[in-house]
């Protein structure tokens, strides 16, 4: 790492933010490459998902979607012809069966987008899909977001062997407040593809999930989902205030990664064990560029982690 060139490059970020708005500094400052050091050890994340978001941004200003979700008569040649005019008036000097073949790969893309939002209606997760899901999940059927192992209520109430679920817990993780309320204990099952995106109801699409990484993952499929501001602050009762991640943060992350992050090297995944978010620099915040991911041996927060739920919800301000 370079200090001059992560100085030089907050000195631009300094001038955009007290620019009001200035273009011209915002100019400057993406002629300025972000400095490896910022993005982190998952910086691979952080790119990746920003490049899906300036995808879908750049197939919808090419062509506004909204009514081929709500007219069925719109068929994916209609669709085709302004991503085609597209091409045809920014690269005219392009051979045109290039130019139509490249068309045809985002038609393909925006097509896609489509019919996922047109199919939006989840189908019912029977009992026999129930009981193949959970078999094969065995011998430790565990959520596939985080490795969080499930006990035998949660499998009674998954399998309509009984209609009471997990109590809620006297303890919850602050980074992931899951056991706040008792369905966030439950099994569900989640969509890897969700329905929004095209997911279907089928076996090879489905996944064991608790209710919190469900709930919190909904139909998002990247970091930039969430709004980039932290969820708050807690008032810890050692570590004293603490930034609180936003949830989608620690999912994401905790998801994509599925081992364990220590840096002496650590045989524990997300198969096999339940994993948990906490800071790589122990004195910055809980943000996408300082989250790692820790199994319960190596976690740094251990022995900080655990926080009565009524307490989190009264120490904690937005």
């Amino acid at each position: 790492m370079q200090p001059q060139e992560v100085g030089d490059f907050f000195a631009e970020i300094k001038k955009a933010l007290d620019s009001n708005w200035s273009d011209e500094a915002l100019k400057s400052l993406s002629k300025h490459t972000v400095p490896e050091v910022i993005p982190g050890n998952h910086g691979w994340l952080l790119r990746g998902d920003l490049s899906t978001v300036w995808a879908r941004w750049f197939i919808e200003s090419l062509v506004d979607l909204a009514p081929y979700e709500l007219d069925t008569e719109l068929n994916i040649g209609h669709l085709h012809r302004p991503i085609l005019s597209f091409f045809n008036a920014t690269s005219p000097q392009v051979p045109l069966d290039e130019r139509t073949k490249y068309a045809k790969v985002l038609t393909k893309f925006a097509w896609q987008m489509i019919l996922a939002r047109r199919a939006r209606k989840r189908l019912e997760i029977g009992i026999s899909l129930r009981e193949d899901l959970w078999a094969l999940g065995q011998p430790q059927p565990r959520c596939y977001l985080c490795g969080f192992l499930f006990g035998p209520q949660a499998r009674d109430k998954f399998l309509r062997e009984s209609k009471a679920g997990p109590p809620v817990s006297k303890l919850v993780d602050f980074t992931r407040p899951r056991g706040q309320l008792p369905a966030q204990l439950c099994i569900e099952v989640d969509h890897v593809i969700p329905v929004a995106e095209g997911g279907q109801t089928i076996i090879d699409n489905l996944r064991l999930a608790c209710g919190w990484c469900n709930s919190t993952k909904n139909r998002y499929t990247n970091i930039y989902d969430a709004t980039p501001w932290s969820g708050g602050i807690f008032q810890h009762p050692a570590l004293g205030p603490v930034t609180r991640p936003q949830p989608l943060w620690v999912l994401r992350t905790v998801a994509t990664r599925r081992r364990c992050e220590h840096p002496d090297g650590c045989s524990s995944r997300i198969e096999d064990s339940e994993l948990f978010a906490g800071p790589r620099n122990p004195k910055g915040a809980l943000t996408p560029v300082n989250l790692a991911v820790y199994c319960e041996t190596h976690d740094p927060w251990h022995l900080d982690r655990w926080i009565g739920p009524k307490r989190l919800a009264a120490s904690s301000t937005a």
